[in-house]
């Protein structure tokens, strides 16, 4: 007699009908998303995405003292600090930035300072490109380092030359590589304050030129009253002794003798007084337009420097993980990759018939 029954099918585990590529993606999306939540990973999401600051600062930073400082109420006693510096060296009141800046004035004198950070595979190739622009802008590198994993180039260009400087620079790699940062800060606060010192400077040399000019003239006057005087006597002098000697005429000979002598001892005082008050008036002259000159190139050195861009470019070797996080950031990357891993799982299931 023949058995018609049938054993049941074996049943097998799901798992069994899971392919190595589904399992693969599952792995890729745990480790990725340990691997980008880890805070031992840096996060590069938000780096690099070609973000450009700007900063304008209108407050100025206090500017060092050189020597001993005079304010516009203090040039009045000038003189007097002028006659003591000789000697010792030359000392100008030094401009000051001004506190308040009259909205009047429209000008802008602006000192720029930038800053770009890039990455890259080749850290050593692009450190050497950035030098090559600088010095194909008529720069100059004040700083240069380079090593396989960073670069850093510190220069100076023209201000004339620098907006096609910066296009050619940022083009040297991909704006999601490249961050840059720039500050600019008005300088005429400077400018006004050295104006000014010019200002003081120049109506201090001519009250000194003034004051020398009325010197000179008072002792010409001084001197040639005294001189007349002194003729006059000697003249007179003469007429007596050529007299006969009575004793009316020796007093009076006596008496413009000694008159005359002491005549001749104050042209003698006036011309010493007269000689040192003189040396003072050109030590105050030629302290007044040492003043001038300074004042003239501190005024050359801050043109000098707007007219310049300060800059600097950091450069830092870029993994392959993190150009992808670039690309991807956040949990873009363990989600594509758990989307995927689950996507292949439905694939498996169907082409398993696993229901």
């Amino acid at each position: 007699m023949t058995d018609d029954t049938t054993s049941p099918p074996t049943r097998t585990s799901p798992l069994r009908h899971i392919s190595w590529l589904t399992i693969g993606l599952a792995l890729l999306a745990v480790i990725s998303f340990f691997a980008v939540s880890s805070p031992g990973i840096r996060y590069y999401g938000s780096y690099g995405m070609g973000g450009v600051s700007y900063s304008t600062e209108s407050a100025s930073p206090v500017m060092p003292t050189r020597g001993v400082v005079m304010d516009a109420g203090s040039i009045s006693s000038a003189p007097s600090q002028a006659r003591d510096m000789m000697g010792t060296g030359a000392y100008y009141p030094y401009p000051y930035p001004a506190p308040n800046v009259p909205a009047t004035d429209t000008r802008e004198l602006l000192k720029v300072y930038y800053n770009a950070s890039m990455r890259t595979r080749d850290a050593q190739g692009l450190t050497r490109r950035v030098e090559t622009t600088v010095r194909g802008y008529d720069g100059r590198i004040d700083q240069e380092s380079s090593s396989p994993k960073s670069g850093y180039v510190s220069f100076v260009i023209p201000q004339a030359k620098y907006d096609a400087f910066r296009a050619e620079l940022e083009s040297l790699v991909w704006s999601r590589f490249l961050t840059v940062d720039i500050q600019s800060q008005n300088m005429l606060p400077q400018k006004q304050s050295i104006e000014e010192q010019q200002k003081q400077a120049d109506t201090t040399l001519a009250e000194y030129k003034a004051a020398r000019q009325s010197l000179v003239s008072a002792h010409a006057s001084t001197v040639a009253s005294l001189q007349a005087q002194i003729d006059t006597d000697t003249a007179e002098l003469a007429r007596l002794r050529a007299q006969t000697p009575t004793y009316d005429i020796q007093v009076q000979i006596q008496a413009l003798s000694d008159g005359l002598a002491s005549l001749k001892a104050r042209l003698t005082n006036e011309n010493a007084s007269y000689a040192a008050q003189l040396k003072n008036a050109d030590a105050n002259i030629k302290y007044a337009q040492d003043w001038q000159n300074a004042v003239k190139t501190q005024d050359k050195a801050l043109l000098d420097d707007v007219a310049t861009v300060n800059g600097t470019v950091s450069i830092r070797w870029i993994s392959l993980w993190e150009m992808t996080q670039l690309y991807l950031p956040g949990y873009w990357i363990p989600a594509i990759f758990a989307a995927l891993a689950f996507l292949s799982y439905l694939r498996d299931r169907r082409r398993f018939g696993v229901v």
